[in-house]
Formats: C-alpha cells, structure tokens, sequence
C-alpha cells in the first residue's frame, strides 16, 4: 500500500488499535520507528529485528516481494486499496509536494502515466490485484480507505478481530472515537500534502 492510498493513517489506526494507544500519544512519537518500513534503509532491518513480537512492519511492496512468512501465513497482512479517481489525484498531489519529486507537468499528463505504468512504485492496478488474489486468505485483511471514512467503528472491529486483541464494549467505543479523533487530525492537517482527493 502506497502512502497516496491512505496507508499513512492506516498505520497511526493499526498502531491505535494494537497497542490501546491515544492519539495525542502518537502525535508525540516518532510512528515509523513504531512500525518501520520494511524496504527503507532508515531506520532500517536493524530496527525491526530488534522489535518485539508481535511486530507492527509498514510496506509499500507487491505481494510477489514480500517475505515468505507472509505468504506461508505465518504473519498477518493488513492492505488497504483506495479507488483510483481518489488516489490519482492525491499522488499527484504528492509528486507536486516532494523536493526529490517536483512533477511539475499537468495533471491531465499525470493521469495518463499512471494509467500506462509510468510512475514510481509500478503499477497501481498490478499492486492492488496481486494483494486482491489473497484477500481470502485467513492471514490477510484486504481494506478499503472510503470505508475508514464511511464505517469506521466496522473498520475497528476488522481489526480488532484480525490483530486478536480485546476489548470489551466501552473499549470498543473508545477506540472508535479515538480513531475519529486521528483521522480528523489527519485530514484536516494544513500541511498534509495528501488530500481525499
């Protein structure tokens, strides 16, 4: 999943649920030590080795690359998909938004480069199928960004089921609203390059 298609939210959200995290806690840390980046050098393997189980890893890889423990379904696997109208236009926004990036042509030519493939990360339509073969598999949660928008207490208890943790009904409520509270933080962040589309 790909920080345009909601990942970066998703992470905070899974963070949130896993550990009964606040969120004016993860606004204090440093999220990506929490849940590093499988394939960035920094902070690096060295970070997620040192981890204790069960570890909380972000990726950006098609499901063909991933470790085998992933495929064997020895780790779980959370994916979120975004429908691409949406997504389009907010990777535009962030190849507009990066120094390394600085896309500077129309939006129209955008388009049509991720339609044909001519963008960083592969294809979107490759990336998202691969992951949607497995979304059956018991070690997989296949996601949708609109539904943390449209039904996020549903979203909640996905996860909670998938990452095995509990909560009682209070608990469940407050984890709701904790996560309401983040994605209001989020979205509405004036600096946040990335928009709904």
């Amino acid at each position: 999943c790909l920080v345009y298609a909601g990942t970066g939210l998703l992470q905070e959200v899974v963070y949130l649920v896993s550990q009964g995290a606040d969120p004016d806690e993860i606004g204090l840390m440093n999220i990506d030590e929490q849940l590093p980046v499988l394939e960035y050098p920094q902070p690096g393997l060295d970070i997620i080795k040192e981890l204790t189980s069960p570890r909380l890893i972000k990726s950006h890889l098609p499901y063909r690359f991933l470790p085998s423990d992933l495929h064997n379904g020895n780790s779980k696997v959370i994916y979120m998909a975004r429908n691409p109208k949406d997504l389009v236009v907010s990777y535009y926004q962030f190849h507009r938004s990066l120094r390394t990036m600085s896309y500077r042509g129309t939006f129209q030519e955008f388009c049509r480069r991720f339609m044909n493939d001519k963008l960083g990360y592969g294809s979107w339509f490759e990336h998202v199928q691969e992951f949607w073969e497995h979304h059956m598999d018991a070690n997989v949660l296949f996601l949708k960004y609109e539904d943390m928008h449209k039904d996020l207490a549903t979203m909640v208890e996905q996860l909670v089921r998938f990452l095995g943790v509990s909560y009682d009904k209070a608990q469940l409520e407050s984890m709701v609203e904790h996560c309401h509270q983040l994605i209001d933080q989020c979205c509405n962040a004036e600096a946040l390059p990335v928009g709904r589309g």
